[in-house]
């Protein structure tokens, strides 16, 4: 199960899919997850990928294959 957190006000949010079964309901959170991302960066947010067991940065395209992704915000300072 590979999965996307996403920090928010709350907590965190979590999208998650499986890569071994092709349901409509794994392709649609593969899409989300993909999207989120692809807005996140966009608002200036980095990405880790969990890579052997630790995040790294990630500007690389979406791989719904990988483990986790985590979306990290930028700090505001004031």
């Amino acid at each position: 199960m590979a999965r996307l957190i996403i920090p928010n006000r709350r907590g965190h949010q979590t999208v998650e899919w499986d890569t071994t079964m092709d349901t409509e309901e794994s392709r649609a959170a593969i899409e989300e997850a993909e999207r989120i991302i692809a807005d996140a960066r966009r608002q200036g947010c980095l990405v880790s990928r969990k890579v052997d067991g630790q995040h790294v940065l990630d500007a690389g395209p979406f791989d719904p294959e990988a483990e986790e992704y985590q979306i990290i915000a930028p700090i505001a300072g004031g």
